[in-house]
């Protein structure tokens, strides 16, 4: 009788025993937290990150030289203009490529890409959080921009050119013509290239090549000879208004007579003086018993 009392009890405790155990070490799978350290009453667990183990519920991770979430650093960057070549109020969308320090490259949007430009308001009137750059500005014939480009640490330019179009082909850009007559096209005797509706003696083209304004008969370019004290043989040459960064290039000619004269370019001149709007020289070989002066303006 003893023995059958006992052998129930003794098979009840282990099964007891066999239950709490199990439950001790079975746990559910499921998605973890990504490298947390997750605690309960039966277990202690230091959590995989994605798919390097456990269960995962991101897409198939790709190994990059051997590593999965390798940290890469950029070592250079490269920005472009398309176009390269933009006319006045026209535009050009700016982009980058990026290196990085594995070697691989990096398309770069023109938003991901910080800009700026030195030569903003002109020929550079603005660019955009986009990297949409818009022309404008004074721009008289052809003149260069420069873009700079800056990207997690790396820097780069890139350089454009800003043209001004001139769709009546008669020397004077259109912008000139709309800003100072509302008209892209000669419409009467004031804006045509000859015209001169201000009454200077200088017409609309010298004007437009001058940087002048044509409705103004105030803007003028004037050129002073006058004797310099104590030195007979030389002359002292001013000339104004000059324009400063359009392209503008001013050379100073001289002729020995005017009865079909041919004017040269001045080869006897002391260094140049300027104060921004006017330029000063001194003819150093002012022997000539007659010696005409002028100035010749050109754009590129």
């Amino acid at each position: 009788m003893t023995v059958n009392t006992l052998g129930p009890a003794v098979i009840a405790l282990v099964a007891s025993c066999l239950a709490t155990f199990a439950s001790s070490v079975i746990t559910t799978s499921s998605i973890d937290g990504g490298g947390l350290h997750a605690t309960s009453a039966n277990y202690a667990i230091d959590n995989s990150i994605g798919g390097m183990g456990g269960v995962s519920s991101t897409s198939a991770d790709t190994n990059k030289n051997g590593y999965i979430g390798q940290l890469t650093e950029v070592v250079s960057v490269v920005v472009t203009s398309q176009p390269d070549a933009v006319a006045v109020s026209g535009t050009a969308q700016l982009s980058g490529v990026a290196t990085l320090d594995d070697s691989t490259l990096v398309a770069l949007s023109g938003a991901d890409v910080n800009w700026s430009s030195p030569n903003e308001p002109s020929p550079v009137s603005s660019i955009n959080s986009n990297g949409l750059l818009t022309a404008g500005g004074f721009v008289y014939a052809v003149a260069p921009a420069v873009v700079n480009g800056y990207y997690l640490g790396a820097t780069s330019n890139a350089s454009l050119s800003v043209f001004a179009p001139d769709t009546v082909g008669d020397g004077i850009a259109d912008w000139w013509r709309l800003a100072y007559f509302g008209s892209v096209t000669p419409t009467n005797s004031s804006n045509c290239a000859t015209c001169d509706p201000d009454g200077t003696g200088q017409n609309n083209l010298f004007k437009y090549v001058a940087g002048l304004n044509p409705t103004n008969r105030s803007s003028v370019f004037i050129l002073k000879v006058a004797p310099v004290a104590g030195q007979p043989t030389q002359k002292l040459l001013t000339y104004s208004p000059i324009v400063v960064g359009s392209g503008q290039v001013y050379a100073v000619q001289f002729a020995t007579n005017l009865v079909g004269a041919t004017y040269a370019n001045l080869t006897t001149a002391s260094a140049l003086s300027t104060n921004g709007s006017q330029v000063s020289l001194n003819d150093t070989q002012a022997t000539q018993t007659s010696k005409f002066y002028r100035v010749n303006i050109s754009l590129p």
